[in-house]
C-alpha cells in the first residue's frame, strides 16, 4: 500500500458528501456507503427551479445529520438521510445536528464513484468495475465501522478481487459463530454481519428504496 494521504489529500481527492474532522472520521471513524450517488426527481425539480447546486469538497465542514447548511434546502429532500438519522434513533445514538463528537466520527461515500437517477444495469458489474475507488477509500480511511446501504455490496466483497485487496488493509475475517458471514432475513430483506481483524462491516437495506419495518431495523 501507498504512503497515507494528509487529512488535506482526503479532502479532495475522496469522495464525499460530510466533511473529514481530523481525529474523528479521517481515521477509525464510521463509513456509510451506498452504490453511487443519486439524482431524484425531487433534486432535479429543484436544481431546475433553484439552478446547479454547487460546492468546494476540499474544505466543506458538514456533517450526515445536518447538511442544509453547505448544500442548501435542497438536503431537506433526501429521503436516503431522513431514514438513516431515523434508523440511528432507533439504535439509541440521536443525530443532533451539533457536530457532537458522535457526529463528527460519521463520514458519508459511496463505493461507485458515479451519479445517476436510477441504477441501471447490473449492479454487482458496476460494484467490480469501481473496486479501485472503493478500496482507496477504505485504504485511506480505515473505517472501524462500515455501514453498506444495499445488499450487493457485502456480496461482492466476498469476491477474491475485492477480498483480497480489502484484507490486506483491514485484517483477516474473523468468524462470527464460527461463520465468516452472518445474515439475518426478513421478507425480502437482509442484513449481513461481517467481522475483520480492524474493522466490522453491517450491511443493511438500502435506505431510500427499501421499506424495512422499524422493528426489523432497531433490532439490530
Amino acid at each position: 500500500m501507498g504512503a497515507e494521504m494528509t487529512i488535506e489529500q482526503k479532502r479532495k481527492e475522496l469522495n464525499r458528501a460530510t466533511g473529514l474532522f481530523e481525529g474523528y472520521n479521517d481515521k477509525e471513524g464510521i463509513m456509510i456507503c451506498g452504490y453511487e450517488w443519486g439524482n431524484s426527481k425531487k433534486d432535479q425539480e429543484y436544481e431546475a427551479k433553484h439552478g446547479a447546486v454547487k460546492w468546494d469538497m476540499s474544505k466543506n465542514n458538514a456533517i450526515f445529520s445536518n447538511k442544509v447548511e453547505f448544500y442548501g434546502e435542497i438536503a431537506k429532500t433526501w429521503r436516503f438521510d431522513r431514514n438513516i438519522k431515523k434508523w440511528f434513533e432507533l439504535w439509541g445514538h440521536l443525530l443532533s445536528e451539533k457536530k457532537e463528537p458522535f457526529e463528527k466520527t460519521i463520514v458519508q461515500t459511496n463505493w461507485i464513484d458515479d451519479c445517476n437517477h436510477h441504477m441501471e444495469g447490473n449492479r454487482k458489474k458496476k460494484l467490480r468495475d469501481q473496486t479501485k475507488n472503493f478500496i482507496k477509500h477504505i485504504e485511506a480511511l480505515k473505517p472501524r465501522l462500515i455501514l453498506f446501504f444495499g445488499s450487493d455490496m457485502i456480496e461482492v466483497l466476498q469476491e477474491e478481487s475485492v477480498l483480497k485487496p480489502f484484507q490486506e488493509i483491514m485484517g483477516k475475517i474473523v468468524p462470527i459463530d464460527d461463520n465468516p458471514l452472518v445474515k439475518f432475513y426478513d421478507k425480502r430483506l437482509n442484513v449481513g454481519f461481517q467481522n475483520f481483524e480492524h474493522c466490522k462491516v453491517v450491511c443493511l437495506p438500502h435506505a431510500s428504496g427499501a421499506r424495512p419495518s422499524y422493528a426489523f431495523i432497531k433490532s439490530f
